[in-house]
């Protein structure tokens, strides 16, 4: 590698200190577009966490709805068991008056009168 003279050496300072002279006000105006960016991203996290927020109470609706489904459900099928046991009963009731019908002497029928 060549030595380079003094003048030479103080020549790339120079140019070196002149391109470094920009660099504060290339530094601030990239602050200032990135805080322009983050400030974007935050607003669109806000819009977003609202909206996630109005579904949340949209859940909330569904899943009462669906309780008090369940609740109906319940009150309509314990009222269908009762219904059901009942009619198993008559049934029962019906069938038992058959057979004693059955084991009842019958009365001779009359003859039908001819006109």
């Amino acid at each position: 590698m060549a030595i380079r003279s003094l003048p030479e050496r103080v020549s790339a300072l120079e140019e070196a200190v002149n391109t470094l002279q920009g660099l504060p006000q290339e530094l601030a105006e990239f602050r200032t577009e990135v805080n322009a960016r983050f400030d974007q991203v935050n607003a669109r996290f806000e819009q977003v966490d609202a909206r996630f927020d109005r579904i949340d109470v949209r859940f909330e609706q569904v899943d009462n709805r669906f309780a008090r489904i369940d609740t109906q459900f319940e009150r309509v099928y314990s009222q269908m068991r009762m219904l059901h046991e009942d009619l198993i009963e008559r049934i029962k009731a019906l069938g038992e008056g058959r057979d004693a019908d059955a084991t009842a002497p019958r009365r001779p029928r009359r003859p039908k009168r001819k006109q």
